[in-house]
């Protein structure tokens, strides 16, 4: 079987030493970073002046950006031809939840990555039942089915910049699209590497959006759906049911919207529930990435009887309840709070729950980077900055201890030098 072919000067990696290849993404990475944070730093100091780049400079800029990436390869991660390769599963009449990618003997079950060939897909039905309509447009090219799932990425990345815009305040549009349209976390692993997580982090945006203006029930079924697409859709039936009960809104109205739209999905989609016990999937790697994962090491070290097995298992407990208790506590303060400021809380729980699984890759951070944008403190925006340096440079490194010092190291950095801008000294309306 040969791998897909892509047209354009994209370089091909060949199999041996792969250093150059690792010190080439390094510094093309780093430089690009910090190019990116000076940006965001001319951002924060024209909102004093009222002089720098405006929205449409800054959406030019981040268009400019992605056009490179926009008919290549995937970047980033091979996943997108895992998507490719479920839908032409379930195109081909498959139930991928129980057949594995590796029964396609064609370019589709060629392209995907080994390490997930032999395992069934983790994504939800509806999120399935995409890719399928993908694959049956795509007919036997594997590479045009990547170009529509990239569409489908892409496409929802503009729909949810411009809500991003619409939320955010005025004074700080121009800072949104920043952190998210040219975020090169975002145009790795989002426009290159087609990552439909996107499809949360819109959804994050709009449903915090519908309930805001009252339309609780349509805000609770698209939430549902968004759960039956990926599991962190969850959080946001959450956020409405909890807004409904802490404003007295139309509880058993809501509950029903809830009931309904599951039996629904239930009903009319093929092998509905099948993706539970394939949830765990993405948790079969040691993530070097995730807190969890650092504190397995380190329970491992202080407790040597468990090993790291079982550090792992005590350790991804653990870090899971505390994600969970944190995310609960700031749902509920959003439910109670106005629209702007409610958008940037659900984001923040949306990323403490990327924080608090048993894997962290980067393109996790779409789930809740979007609303954190649109409506985040200042201290939440530059946490999302240095998430967003630290992961896209650990993904560039991979994932050996030494590589996650550096990556932490830089992040802290960021973070650090972020600090000036939200001191006291600053004027209040820099830090709301």
């Amino acid at each position: 079987m040969d791998l897909p072919d892509w047209w354009g000067a994209w370089p091909v990696r060949a199999p041996g030493d792969q250093l150059g290849w690792r010190v080439t993404g390094v510094l093309a990475t780093t430089a690009w970073a910090g190019c990116w944070g000076a940006l965001l730093l001319r951002l924060v100091r024209a909102r004093r002046t009222g002089r720098g780049p405006g929205t449409r400079a800054l959406l030019a800029l981040a268009a400019g950006s992605a056009a490179p990436f926009l008919t290549g390869g995937p970047v980033g991660s091979l996943d997108v031809n895992s998507y490719a390769a479920v839908g032409r599963l379930a195109h081909l009449g498959l139930d991928p939840y129980r057949v594995f990618p590796i029964a396609l003997d064609d370019a589709f079950g060629a392209a995907v990555d080994p390490l997930w060939r032999q395992t069934p897909t983790p994504y939800g039905p509806l999120q399935v039942a995409l890719f399928r309509g993908v694959a049956e447009l795509a007919g036997t090219d594997q590479r045009l089915a990547v170009l529509l799932v990239r569409a489908v990425a892409v496409l929802a990345l503009v729909a949810a910049v411009a809500l991003v815009v619409r939320v955010a305040d005025p004074r700080d549009r121009a800072l949104a699209v920043a952190l998210t349209a040219a975020n090169p976390l975002v145009v790795v692993h989002v426009v290159a590497g087609a990552h439909v997580d996107v499809l949360i982090g819109l959804g994050a945006v709009a449903v915090v959006l519908l309930a805001g203006r009252g339309w609780v029930t349509t805000a609770m079924a698209v939430a549902v759906l968004l759960a039956f697409v990926k599991l962190p859709g969850a959080v946001l039936a959450g956020y409405v049911l909890l807004r409904v009960v802490r404003t007295r809104g139309p509880v058993v109205p809501t509950v029903v919207s809830a009931l309904l739209t599951t039996g629904l999905v239930l009903v009319l989609l093929p092998h509905p529930l099948g993706w539970v016990e394939a949830l765990g999937v993405p948790g079969q790697v040691r993530n070097g990435t995730a807190p969890s994962t650092w504190l397995a090491y380190g329970l491992a070290e202080v407790v040597p009887p468990l090993g790291l097995d079982g550090a792992l298992g005590a350790a991804r407990l653990v870090v899971a309840v505390v994600g969970v208790v944190l995310a609960t506590l700031v749902l509920w303060r959003a439910a109670g709070a106005g629209t702007r400021q409610a958008t940037g809380l659900v984001g923040v729980a949306l990323v403490l729950v990327a924080l608090s699984g048993p894997a962290l890759y980067p393109w996790y951070l779409a789930w809740g980077a979007l609303a954190v944008a649109a409506g985040g403190s200042t201290r939440a925006r530059w946490a999302l900055v240095a998430l967003s340096a630290y992961l896209t440079l650990a993904g560039t490194l991979t994932e050996g201890p030494v590589a996650q010092l550096v990556c932490a190291a830089a992040a802290a950095a960021l973070a650090a030098g972020a600090v000036r801008y939200t001191r006291p000294g600053v004027p209040a309306a820099v830090r709301a």
